[in-house]
């Protein structure tokens, strides 16, 4: 699952782009996507025509040895919304402030802060809001040790000292996480133990005191499954229910890119680019994002040593090097065995034909994400109503539209 991000050319959009598991799909604004899958590190080939009505990658050998892959799955997402909801983020602050204002009064809003874009903008619009609003701001950020690169935490302590804002900075038990590592091997997709510690401090605050007030920091458009969710606060035009507060799921991405720009807090991955930030050891990372990261892991020996056990203990059925190489830790074993046997049957397929794919590689598509960090978002029009965000995405759902653009006074001229 992903989150579209625009592909522009002299300031105009021409495409949308989106990157889930092993997969990534480009895709003409009108619609109709191209899918490709990451061979390796450094490139991803295309695979569209081999797709089945269900988005499978599904190839066999004569031996009867099949290998498949969930691509169309991989890559789903919400539309992406080509619009700015909040073009003054002034003035949506004094809507907030109009809007939950009384109910924030005097307490304690808490953020959890990751240092990727959305909580970026959050913090911002919290800073804003705090202008206008008595409440007391506790931001905190949990650092997960070998896993996540120190480059973070370096981030984190630049944010605050540019803000001028203290951010409560810890970290998962060292001890604790060296020994999972050892005994359980590398964080999986659906086995990611390492969420925990994240989520732990937060919810030991909430504990200690049930009048905090907790930021969500999810934005509609991000994930097809927060899309599902938020669909209902925004049916019901709410932006705090209970403790849970959520200022900025209406904003779209081009909305978060202008913030998180203007305060030139750029996180490093972004401009790596990787779409989303993570531990630099996230199994939900696709290989080409590992190759252009430039950050280094915390203890590189450590991690040799855990993978090396991993694959002894799980993996042996194939090369540690093509373990390795295809990070094939990131999945567990039924789902690594056809990976690794669809991307082998499609490099023997093409040794038989004589050429490959077509492809994309890992430089061309950091660019793409890059270029919106480094340039601007594209040109877009602001809607009259941020709550217009969610009414546009919710169409073109519907209709099945790749990208969702405002119709007829919808938007300012």
């Amino acid at each position: 699952m992903t989150e579209l991000y625009p592909v522009t050319r002299d300031g105009e959009l021409v495409g949308v782009i989106g990157t889930g598991g092993d997969a990534t799909k480009l895709c003409r604004p009108r619609g109709g996507c191209r899918y490709y899958l990451w061979m390796n590190g450094l490139e991803a080939w295309e695979v569209t025509g081999l797709l089945d009505g269900r988005g499978m990658l599904w190839l066999q050998r004569l031996g009867g040895e099949r290998g498949f892959v969930p691509l169309r799955s991989w890559t789903a997402s919400p539309p992406y919304v080509h619009a700015r909801a909040v073009a003054d983020l002034d003035e949506y602050a004094d809507y907030l402030a109009r809007l939950v204002g009384r109910e924030l009064r005097g307490k304690t809003v808490l953020l959890g802060f990751s240092g990727g874009k959305d909580s970026v903008a959050a913090l911002v619009t919290l800073l804003r809001l705090q202008e206008r609003v008595d409440f007391r701001l506790h931001v905190m950020y949990i650092h997960i040790p070998f896993l996540e690169s120190p480059r973070s935490v370096r981030f984190v302590e630049t944010v605050a000292r540019r803000l001028g804002i203290e951010i409560d900075i810890r970290e998962a038990p060292r001890r604790v996480m060296k020994t999972l590592l050892k005994w359980k091997g590398m964080p999986r997709r659906g086995f990611r133990f390492c969420t925990m510690y994240k989520a732990r401090p937060m919810r030991e605050l909430r504990k200690k005191d049930p009048s905090v007030i907790e930021v969500v920091g999810d934005r509609l458009t991000e994930s097809p499954k927060r899309f599902e969710r938020l669909t209902k606060a925004l049916a019901a035009r709410i932006v705090l229910a209970g403790r849970k507060f959520r200022p900025t799921y209406l904003f779209t991405l081009l909305d978060v890119v202008e913030i998180v720009r203007e305060t030139g807090l750029i996180h490093p991955d972004y401009l790596d680019g990787i779409p989303r930030v993570a531990c630099n050891l996230c199994p939900y990372r696709a290989l080409y994002e590992f190759t252009v990261d430039t950050s280094e892991p915390e203890d590189p020996e450590l991690i040799e040593r855990v993978l090396d056990k991993m694959w002894r203990k799980w993996y042996s059925w194939t090369s540690y090097e093509t373990f390795a190489e295809q990070r094939l830790w990131r999945f567990s074993v039924p789902v690594a065995k056809p990976l690794l046997e669809a991307k082998q049957l499609l490099a023997q397929r093409a040794l038989e034909e004589g050429e490959a794919p077509a492809a994309v590689s890992a430089r061309g598509v950091a660019e793409t994400y890059r270029r919106v960090w480094l340039e601007g978002p594209p040109r877009a029009p602001v809607l009259r109503s941020p709550w217009l965000a969610g009414e546009v995405a919710l169409r073109a759902a519907r209709r099945g539209e790749v990208v969702a653009l405002p119709g007829p006074g919808e938007a300012e001229d």
